[in-house]
């Protein structure tokens, strides 16, 4: 590879518009989904985030159906940028803990908890926003999924809000 070093670029005649090389590129596939209905979550145990509306889907590479995960595509090995945000929301429960996790092909690969910044409502409804951001490498038929996980101290029910969650990834230009 070679550099070019100058001070200005200057076209031959008049006035115009200089076309250079091809530079930079687009950052797919890319993918980011949410869930259009409550979700319940169970006390204690890690529930998978069932997205299953698509926002954007350029590889076709989501699953909103049976496994709600991202399968990367042949041909798309590189660094990608994943990112979620999930609000669990209870009622009358005592919250002891709450967590997100990024799995890639069934193992943890980011974990995230959130245990201070509870908001309620009016109706005394409260939600738990667990957001986060994970850079890794993918290889062609890595899946990636996301999960939550909380418990209560009175073993209650509590949901992932519909609409008010979702993630997604893309892949990085190098």
């Amino acid at each position: 590879m070679s550099t070019i070093k100058v001070d200005n670029i200057l076209k031959r005649t008049g006035t115009g518009t200089i076309t250079l090389g091809q530079s930079g590129g687009v950052n797919t596939p890319a993918f980011q989904v949410y869930n259009n209905s409550h979700q319940t979550v169970s006390n204690g145990v890690h529930t998978k985030f069932q997205g299953n509306a698509e926002e954007v889907d350029s590889g076709g590479a989501y699953d909103n159906t049976t496994n709600y995960r991202w399968t990367c595509p042949s041909g798309q090995d590189g660094i990608y940028l994943f990112w979620w945000k999930l609000f669990i929301h209870f009622n009358g429960n005592t919250l002891n803990s709450t967590n997100a996790y990024l799995k890639k092909n069934g193992t943890t690969i980011s974990a995230v908890a959130n245990n201070d910044g509870v908001e309620t409502n009016s109706n005394d409804e409260t939600k738990v926003p667990i957001t986060g951001s994970f850079m890794t490498n993918i290889s062609a038929g890595d899946y990636v999924e996301l999960f939550g996980y909380a418990t209560t101290s009175n073993s209650g029910s509590y949901y992932f809000i519909s609409h008010s969650n979702g993630w997604g990834g893309m892949k990085l230009t190098t």
